[in-house]
């Protein structure tokens, strides 16, 4: 199902609910006319945390709950037994090996219990990239993954398969079409010395790597960075959709005019992360103003608008949260209001 041409809000992924019927019942209450999406739940479990999320089954991994610590043993003495495994798998694309259990993901199995009832046009599914992965996840020396060679080289790979089984379930329990973010707050640290021997070429081919297990299932793929970074090489890949902080970091966007023109000219979508996930911020009145903000660049709207809060909301106050996520809806609605006219 296209996408384009619509104006429609959704959730970057996170909310601070410990109860997880709440959580369900506020997205597929509220979303269910624009892209509900499954709730990571971070405050109910330690394994909800993003980069601990997708852990599951890669080789080496330990988990430490009492300390909230996980990292990847290299040196341990199942660890080569756990990578041959792996690597079985992802040649093999073993799609069971890369589910997601419910006590790592407690809002995807239960969204997928619960959307088959609601008929939404669209249904949005989230996974860690694999440039935050590398640079989050370290080896028992502190280091890394991304500049560990053998495991930067599975990175990409073990994450598209992630994604490409929550499509499958996806597809499983709606008729809908399926927008996958990938979930990259990393790439703000692009051209730092934290990214020395990681060149554009590389990190485009790590995006691409899973863009492409998305794609295959005839899903979109979209990207979701919190900050500023190069959008250049962001907008350079094969995704479908920007998911970017349009509160903070519009105008450091706008100076990739050129790489923007050619997104949106091959039919790219932009969500605008307009609505700020802070606590300081008066959000009464604010839709008007942000209105006023993506008003500025009618261009952009030319393929339709994704309207998301600025970045995730598990950290906020659960009254926070809400409101964030329904002024999102009344954002997109008043701009699919405003195009019809």
């Amino acid at each position: 199902m296209d996408i384009k041409n619509h104006f429609l809000a959704t959730g970057i992924g996170s909310l601070p609910f410990t109860d997880l019927e709440k959580a369900l019942d506020f997205v597929l209450d509220n979303f269910s006319a624009h892209i509900p999406f499954w709730p990571q739940l971070p405050r109910k479990s330690f394994l909800e945390s993003m980069h601990v999320q997708f852990s599951q089954g890669f080789p080496g991994v330990k988990i430490d709950l009492s300390r909230k610590n996980v990292y990847i043993d290299t040196q341990g003495n199942s660890f080569m037994e756990e990578f041959e495994e792996c690597y079985d798998a992802l040649n093999n694309k073993r799609q069971d090996f890369f589910s997601v259990s419910p006590d790592y993901a407690a809002g995807l199995d239960g969204f997928l219990k619960n959307i088959k009832n609601k008929n939404s046009n669209f249904i949005k599914g989230q996974v860690i990239g694999p440039i935050s992965y590398g640079m989050t996840l370290l080896d028992e020396k502190k280091r890394p993954l991304i500049f560990n060679k053998e495991l930067s080289e599975i990175i990409p790979q073990f994450l598209g398969l992630k994604a490409k089984w929550q499509i499958k379930e996806f597809k499983k329990a709606a008729k809908s079409g399926i927008v996958m973010f990938i979930d990259e707050p990393y790439l703000v640290a692009i051209g730092t010395n934290q990214f020395a021997g990681l060149d554009g070429t590389k990190i485009s081919s790590q995006l691409n790597s899973v863009i492409n297990e998305i794609h295959q299932e005839n899903a979109l793929a979209g990207i979701h960075c919190c900050g500023n970074t190069d959008w250049s090489i962001i907008l350079g890949t094969d995704i479908d959709i920007l998911s970017f902080d349009a509160f903070g970091f519009m105008d450091n966007l706008l100076i990739y005019k050129d790489s923007l023109d050619k997104f949106i000219k091959r039919g790219g979508v932009l969500a605008f992360g307009i609505v700020p996930n802070r606590q300081d911020y008066n959000l009464e009145g604010y839709a008007q103003s942000a209105l006023k903000i993506i008003k500025n660049e009618p261009w952009l709207l030319k393929n339709g608008a994704i309207i998301t809060p600025s970045c995730g909301c598990g950290t906020l106050s659960e009254d926070l949260a809400k409101r964030i996520h329904l002024l999102t809806i009344e954002i997109a609605d008043k701009l699919a209001a405003l195009q019809k006219r």
